[in-house]
């Protein structure tokens, strides 16, 4: 583009790009002959060609590994993964000594905090209370029934059976800020443990059949429950906030449903998203992305850092803009291994791995085989990646035309700390360098016009 002097061209690539690519590919703009578009444009412009662009595309090959830990166990593709609203921690079920055995864990940012389970029980769903706190639905495969399912609190070196019974079939559990919620399948029926006292709703009273189907949002104070096209709102202590809203929905019968930073978002069994807002003390749909959606999502992972909402269907995850559900490029750590030319092709080998966040996560996990950068070996196959949602570095992840002023408010304390203050990152020279372009960006990227 460059030689062609199609600046234009060039500019669109450099604005789509994270700030350490878009730092090597803005030095072969030549500001003398390039005419920007807005003084915005121009400003922009300046900070990235101010960067040293060799340093800066060293730094874009080692944020991967700069911001993640490795296990060395494989989740497998049934394995829950459970977030803690309060504290960067996620509790994993991972294999045991042998394939009898499975291991609950929970993991921090550096790595593995605490084993608190190993034993032939099956995790189906889980949650972090804390570090050293899981609450988990489990059952016991050898010699039982479907009927011995538990609702078990772990803790280091002690376990306690909080609720068992067939009724608990499909259970899930999810941590709020005051403890935690359990919603059934069998009989309609969610359950929430909130600061000690135990909380119950009958959701049939409100038409609903199941209440296995929910979300907890970012602040883990609200509660959102769906069932057909029916979503009802309530607070940590399963306390109804709003009406029930009821809707005709393109994308069919709701199957997926998450928190964004400030809106609902759902999924449906004929294909599509659809977003929700809280407006006036009401739950107000506002419009669907079904044109983007190829196909029927049965998760939905947001994350908040990354401005992306990640959609599993089938064997393939779909990356979508978080505000606007518009189809978008993901990190190049999150690109499937094989090809994937055709939204519907499933003959091309590819591997989907495991991915996992939540509205309240802080982190977040998958498999090591969906990150290009760890293809060195073939172990890289057979483990398991937790990434920093929180780490400074993750502002450089974000394309440059998708930085905002709340970017730059999250990362500018870890670059102000006072001389002496222990900070949670330690960063270097280079990294303290490209940052403080970044957030110098931040001021400027939503007012590009990239004409």
């Amino acid at each position: 583009m460059a030689r062609k002097r199609d600046w234009r061209s060039l500019w669109w690539l450099i604005l789509a790009q994270p700030l350490p690519q878009a730092a090597g590919a803005a030095a072969h703009l030549n500001l003398r002959k390039w005419t920007p578009p807005s003084d915005a444009d121009a400003r922009l412009a300046e900070i990235l060609t101010g960067v040293a662009p060799k340093e800066a595309v060293r730094l874009g090959t080692q944020l991967f590994e700069r911001t993640t830990s490795r296990l060395p166990d494989s989740l497998g593709f049934a394995s829950p993964v459970g977030f803690s609203v309060r504290h960067p921690v996620v509790a994993l079920d991972m294999r045991g000594r042998d394939m009898h055995t499975s291991r609950v864990v929970t993991v921090d940012r550096t790595g593995v905090r605490s084993t608190l389970y190993e034993g032939p029980a099956q995790h189906w769903s889980l949650c972090a209370i804390d570090g050293e706190t899981v609450v988990a639905r489990r059952e016991f495969d050898s010699g039982g029934y479907r009927g011995d399912t538990e609702i078990v609190e772990y803790t280091p070196g002690r376990e306690a059976v909080l609720a068992s019974g067939s009724g608990l079939l499909d259970a899930v559990v999810e941590a709020t800020a005051t403890g935690f919620v359990v919603g059934t399948k069998m009989n309609g029926i969610a359950f929430a443990v909130a600061d000690g006292e135990q909380e119950q709703l009958n959701l049939r009273e409100f038409g609903f059949r199941r209440a296995d189907l929910f979300a907890v949002d970012a602040t883990g104070t609200r509660i959102a429950f769906a069932d057909d096209t029916r979503i009802l709102v309530t607070d940590s202590r399963l306390q109804p906030l709003h009406d029930i809203v009821v809707e005709s929905l393109r994308h069919g019968q709701i199957n997926a449903i998450t928190f964004t930073e400030d809106s609902i978002v759902t999924a449906g069994y004929d294909k599509g998203l659809y977003r929700w807002q809280i407006i006036g003390g009401r739950i107000r749909g506002l419009h669907d992305g079904w044109h983007s959606s190829p196909r029927t999502f049965f998760r939905l992972n947001p994350v908040a850092p990354w401005n992306l909402l990640v959609a599993e269907g089938g064997n393939v995850n779909y990356h979508y803009d978080i505000a606007t559900l518009e189809r978008r490029d993901a990190p190049d750590f999150l690109v499937q291994a094989g090809p994937d030319d055709k939204d519907d092709d499933l003959s091309a080998p590819r591997a989907i791995g495991k991915f996992a966040s939540s509205p309240y996560g802080r982190l977040a996990v998958y498999e090591g085989g969906l990150a290009l950068p760890t293809r060195a070996s073939a172990t890289d196959f057979h483990s398991t990646v937790v990434q920093d949602l929180e780490h400074p570095l993750t502002l450089l992840m974000k394309p440059v035309s998708t930085l905002t002023t709340a970017d730059a408010d999250r990362i500018r304390p870890h670059l102000d700390a006072p001389p002496g203050t222990q900070d949670t990152y330690a960063l270097t020279a280079t990294e303290r360098a490209v940052l403080a372009a970044a957030i110098e960006a931040c001021a400027w990227a939503p007012k590009v016009t990239g004409g």
